[in-house]
């Protein structure tokens, strides 16, 4: 499960509690689409770790620290620059997007309090750390997106930042039962895609999640539904808000039937994967930090097993080859008897051959 809107929920509410006026001690680009960010408090050093990598994106708390480069990158200098020993005092999703927007707190040139913005956007191939003034217009971003990469927002120096609106999606914080109602049910779609189509920060995940816990068919069409199964679920989605309002968070880790790769990820219970099992964890910094690591685990494995697979097919294929052209031989050899009667013969009564015969 990609990062949604609830997980990004429950990323702030840690982030919160953990780094809220704390001073930046370090920062460090350690990958190309990485940054890593020290914090120092009064008993602890806390580092957070994010990732703009378009098939990769993440956010979380760490532990472990990262071999960073001998030269910098611009970015990486950028943010040194203004807000190397600033200090966080806001922390906050946008809107339940899939982006974190930290206020910094720091000195200008005249040393006079000054605040600065990064954004972090966790959206896929999307993804990107965007740096801003406090009028939110551009300094620098760990990716530039120019108009012939994107007609819809320029991510450069200079230019304004904003969120791409999502058209005909409500904040599910804000919504009532009548907006619910309006948006689900009008849509000649199948339930959970009206769900997750209707609202910023509702995955498919989410939505089939909803489904599964009032005995609903994710794939039934909407139309289909009688008034009090739209009253349940209507429920049951007031009752899910509720719980991301009130910080009420179940992080876990469902793993394969044989409890070994990492399936899915969530911050609330997924009782449609009941009988696979499971990891429950108290952070989701701890959760994400085992799941990439077991995720990237799996990847490697399975890259390693796939360059393995390759060679040995490429060994079996010439190996094939060569046994074709081996039986093609020993077939020819079934005739060894008759060509050597021939050449006896013609050995024997070569005498009696003329010219041009």
């Amino acid at each position: 499960m990609a990062f949604d809107g609830s997980t990004i929920h429950c990323i702030v509410d840690e982030l919160n509690q953990t780094l809220l006026s704390k001073k930046i001690s370090k920062i460090a680009q350690p990958e190309k689409e990485e940054l890593l960010i020290t914090f120092k408090g009064d008993s602890e050093t806390v580092r957070l770790l994010m990732s703009a990598n378009a098939s990769l994106p993440f956010l979380y708390l760490t532990t472990e620290n990262k071999v960073s480069p001998s030269v910098a990158p611009n970015f990486c200098m950028v943010l040194r620059k203004y807000i190397g020993n600033g200090r966080i005092v806001e922390i906050k999703q946008m809107d339940f997007e899939r982006v974190i927007r930290f206020k910094i707190e720091h000195l200008d040139e005249l040393r006079d309090l000054a605040y600065k913005y990064l954004y972090i956007e966790i959206m896929g191939k999307h993804s990107n750390i965007i740096f801003c003034n406090e009028q939110d217009v551009i300094i620098d971003s760990i990716k530039h997106i120019s108009a012939q990469v994107s007609s819809i927002r320029e991510v450069l120096p200079g230019r304004t930042y904003f969120i791409p609106s999502q058209e005909n999606k409500l904040n599910p914080l804000e919504v009532n039962e009548t907006h619910f109602q309006t948006q689900v049910f009008s849509k000649p779609l199948s339930l959970y895609q009206a769900i997750f189509q209707s609202f910023v920060g509702i995955s498919p995940m989410i939505a089939m999640e909803l489904c599964y816990r009032v005995q609903l068919d994710a794939d039934a069409s909407c139309q289909s539904l009688t008034t009090k199964q739209q009253n349940d679920l209507w429920e049951q989605f007031a009752q899910f808000i509720e719980q991301i309002k009130s910080h009420q968070y179940h992080c876990q880790i469902i793993l394969d039937e044989k409890g070994l790769s990492p399936q899915q990820y969530a911050v609330f219970s997924l009782t449609h994967f009941q009988d696979h099992p499971s990891i429950s964890y108290d952070s989701i910094s701890q959760l994400l930090s085992d799941y990439y690591a077991k995720k990237n685990q799996f990847q490697n494995i399975h890259q390693k097993s796939s360059d393995l697979r390759k060679i040995i097919l490429l060994l079996l294929d010439r190996n094939r080859k060569k046994q074709l052209l081996q039986e093609k031989q020993l077939e020819d050899t079934n005739k060894m008897e008759q060509y050597k009667i021939y050449g006896e013969l013609l050995h024997t009564y070569a005498y009696l051959a003329k010219e041009g015969d």
